[in-house]
């Protein structure tokens, strides 16, 4: 089967999905409207499946080719959302934002696919041209007027309306565009964008890129995107789902898989003449077949037949088997894979480190308040030979009163303490963290040293639905459950057979208290403390196999 005709069967399944929602009630506000699965009508949603519907209705491949159900369908909704359009032109995100430019120019560009797809020879065509053009235009009024709320929200408006400024000749869109260009991209030079997030806005921001370029033939957006797709290589998990734990947005922890890229590898590949990136694509399309995901990409495919056919021949990479390890200091992330382990580490967070085998993931962060500082929280991320290291010193202070010169008010807050009184430091925590990674193994030295009797504790998250065994209890890890085990072995198993075997475990209390501020323990997953006092040493060795029978013996 080629690409595009797997990309029809899904395209198709949500097309007659999306019909299946359109709402057949007279005198009621929302007829004509696509209803979400909330039994809810949202107008930028309704510019998604209105795209969605025309790309079938003039795509060939589909089923749904020049259908009269779906003409009808089209045409009704697009009147629909011409009668509920804002006075602006623009649209709702109506679970957050009204009258959203950023939310409209995500729609605008859908609606863009669309108009471009339709072909000006086609007579019957032409009514579904003149009402997209219609919307399109008043959109990107209420676009270039507007305003936005994220970063890569910049990147979605400078595209819609250079496209929009191409389809209704109204150079003033452009122009406007450029007001957000001119600002700079906000991609490091690791490839990674501000918002760190892997599983929804890398992906957003790489189409955005793709559509800059179209627009302005302008190289460095598509090099942007290809830096960042060459980046997120590295972000994908032995279990081919992506690393998200490093998210500043709301995918933060979710298990999504790359379905979304796809495409984006597959464009950016041919528009650069790159037929590695189709080889990646190819891996990206095997994996998420095996989970039964939906691709995306089929816009591209359409607006370019040739990718159908581009790189076929190229080597197809095992995504989630590789021997790779790399330090990525502007994002102050170190990634290591090793055959069906990866180990993510994180400088300048409390969740500090991440370690998976297969589908099993544990995250390590280490409880030790000291004044205003409630958590390990590595200021230095360097590499080492098999692995790396990472490093904080905290301080414990007080401050002291003003000398000479008072403060021109008695209000506190008013005061700037933090830049303007001494401070008094009485003693110095300092915490080193060494992991070596091995085949089959993980080696975590844990070192405090300074001032004493401070009561840490190593916070280790663990997925639920696992057994969790040592040589004296068994039990299954239950969201929001917790338990401090002091010495021996555990043995960690989840349904797939993944399995982590953690020894020798600590303890020397059981505080478990965390102060506001901390990195609170995830009520989604299962938390396992070991406990110590400063100063001292502890190391555990981390494995990916069983440490128990299959059975409990009988003595």
């Amino acid at each position: 089967m080629s690409r595009l005709d797997f990309l029809w069967k899904a395209h198709d399944r949500r097309a007659a999905q999306i019909l299946q929602n359109q709402i057949h009630c007279p005198g009621d506000e929302r007829d004509q409207a696509f209803a979400m699965d909330s039994l809810h009508t949202d107008s930028r949603n309704m510019g998604f499946c209105l795209a969605h519907l025309i790309t079938c209705w003039a795509g060939r491949g589909s089923r749904f080719f020049h259908s009269p159900q779906v003409y009808t369908a089209i045409m009704d909704a697009a009147g629909w959302m011409c009668a509920h359009r804002r006075p602006s032109g623009c649209f709702d995100l109506s679970s957050c934002n009204f009258d959203s430019a950023p939310d409209t120019a995500f729609t605008v560009n859908q609606l863009v696919d669309a108009y471009d797809l339709l072909s000006d020879s086609e007579p019957e065509a032409e009514p579904v041209r003149e009402a997209l053009k219609d919307l399109i235009l008043h959109a990107c009024k209420g676009i270039a007027a507007g305003g936005f709320h994220t970063p890569n929200h910049r990147w979605a408006i400078s595209a819609s309306l250079l496209h929009g400024a191409r389809i209704t000749g109204h150079e003033a869109f452009a122009a406007r565009a450029r007001t957000y260009l001119q600002e700079g991209l906000d991609i490091n030079q690791d490839g990674e964008f501000a918002e760190r997030s892997t599983g929804i806005y890398n992906a957003v921001n790489d189409e955005q890129m793709l559509r800059i370029y179209l627009a302005t033939r302008d190289v460095q957006y598509l090099n942007a995107c290809r830096r960042n797709l060459s980046m997120m290589l590295d972000y994908i998990d032995p279990d081919g789902s992506l690393f998200t734990f490093n998210s500043t947005r709301q995918d933060y922890g979710h298990r999504v898989y790359p379905a979304n890229y796809y495409g984006l590898f597959l464009t950016a590949g041919y528009l650069a003449d790159d037929p590695s990136f189709a080889g990646i694509a190819d891996a990206i399309g095997g994996l998420c077949r095996e989970h039964g995901l939906a691709l995306s990409g089929i816009n591209w495919m359409l607006r370019f037949p040739e990718l159908d056919t581009f790189g076929t021949d190229a080597p197809l990479p095992d995504l989630a088997h590789r021997h790779t390890g790399r330090i990525y200091e502007a994002s102050g992330i170190g990634r290591w894979h090793r055959g069906s382990l990866c180990v993510t580490a994180l400088a300048h967070k409390p969740n500090f480190l991440y370690l998976k085998n297969g589908s099993l993931t544990l995250g390590f962060s280490v409880y030790g308040n000291v004044c205003d500082r409630r958590n390990f929280i590595a200021d230095t991320l360097s590499g080492t030979e098999h692995g790396f290291s990472m490093h904080s010193c905290v301080d414990s202070w007080y401050y002291l009163p003003f000398e000479g010169d008072q403060p021109d008010t008695t209000d506190w807050w008013a005061m700037n303490n933090p830049e303007t009184r001494k401070r008094h430091i009485q003693a110095r925590l300092q915490t080193d963290v060494s992991v070596s990674v091995e085949d089959n193994a993980v080696v975590l030295d844990l070192s405090f040293s300074g001032l004493d009797h401070v009561p840490a504790r190593l916070e280790i998250s663990v997925d639920t639905g696992c057994t969790v065994r040592s040589d004296s209890f068994v039990l299954t890890s239950n969201a929001g459950g917790q338990i401090t085990v002091t010495q021996g072995t555990l043995e960690i198993l989840n349904a797939e057979g993944d399995c982590f075997t953690i020894g020798p475990c600590f303890g020397a209390h059981n505080v478990l208290y965390s102060m506001g501020g901390a990195f609170q323990p995830d009520p989604g997953r299962f938390t396992i403390d070991l406990t110590a006092y400063t100063p001292g040493t502890h190391t555990l060795r981390i494995e990916t196999r069983r440490r128990f029978p299959t059975v409990i013996p009988v003595t």
